[in-house]
């Protein structure tokens, strides 16, 4: 770029003289580059938004984990019981 007569310019002046060296090609990269992040973000703040169990706050999360959890022990039993008792033994 303009190394040279950059150098010779003060702080304030030298970062002046950067931001305005920029083209309208490098801008508009820039403005549609900001663009897209912004549509990512707005995509992942929908997903977020749209989890089960996100407006519930972290106790509330963890007493729901814990209730699933004692259902899934139960299920598991339950399972295992009618598992090891089958009425259609054909072993006999």
């Amino acid at each position: 770029m303009y190394k040279t007569k950059v150098q010779n310019l003060n702080n304030d002046t030298r970062n002046a003289f950067v931001f305005y060296s920029f083209n309208d090609k490098d801008t508009h990269d820039m403005n549609q580059k900001i663009t897209e992040l912004k549509n990512k973000l707005d995509k992942a703040k929908e997903y977020v938004e749209k989890m089960p169990g996100i407006q519930l706050s972290k106790s509330e999360q963890l007493k729901q984990i814990d209730i699933l959890r004692n259902q899934l022990t139960v299920k598991t039993e339950i399972l295992e019981k009618y598992k090891n008792n089958s009425p259609f033994d054909l072993s006999h």
